[in-house]
């Protein structure tokens, strides 16, 4: 009796992991678009020559359905909330839109606003970089619009 108990707990061990290993073979990174996880360089422009303001670091991740969640290096985490968002996949094979907003702190703790991001992707052949342009609005506690900016990212796929 401990056998056959023993081999079946082993059995539906065995099984169990399998499957946890071939779904994350599915879900492989190649072919898989611009589902996964994006290192960004990110570049503050000014709209109207293209030059650069500044310059910083963050996360993007893309999840199956059209959402996905971003953190960036631009503000302190005390300032920020991660971001959250949808992303779509647009009429050329490569080409992505996606847009997200975060929430945005004054360094009381009291809300500031929000702020909204919204960019055009284009992923290279092998779905392991992209380079996108967009533009940013950021709006006060009450809603209103404050401004708005440009901005271009490079991204490389974490693996």
């Amino acid at each position: 009796m401990q056998t056959i108990v023993g081999t079946l707990l082993g059995l539906l061990l065995l099984i169990g992991c399998a499957q946890i290993f071939v779904s994350g073979q599915s879900d492989g990174i190649r072919g898989s678009g611009i589902v996964g996880v994006f290192r960004t360089t990110v570049t503050q422009r000014n709209c109207q020559t293209g030059n650069p303001i500044a310059t910083f670091q963050g996360l993007s991740t893309f999840n199956k359905g059209g959402t996905m969640t971003e953190t960036s290096a631009a503000l302190s985490p005390a300032l920020r909330s991660p971001g959250h968002g949808v992303w779509r996949r647009e009429a050329g094979f490569q080409e992505y839109s996606f847009a997200f907003t975060f929430l945005r702190f004054n360094p009381d703790g009291t809300f500031a606003g929000t702020q909204v991001i919204r960019q055009t992707a284009f992923l290279t052949p092998g779905d392991n970089q992209y380079n996108a342009t967009g533009f940013v609005e950021v709006y006060n506690a009450s809603g209103n619009l404050l401004g708005t900016g440009c901005a271009t990212s490079v991204a490389t796929r974490f693996e």
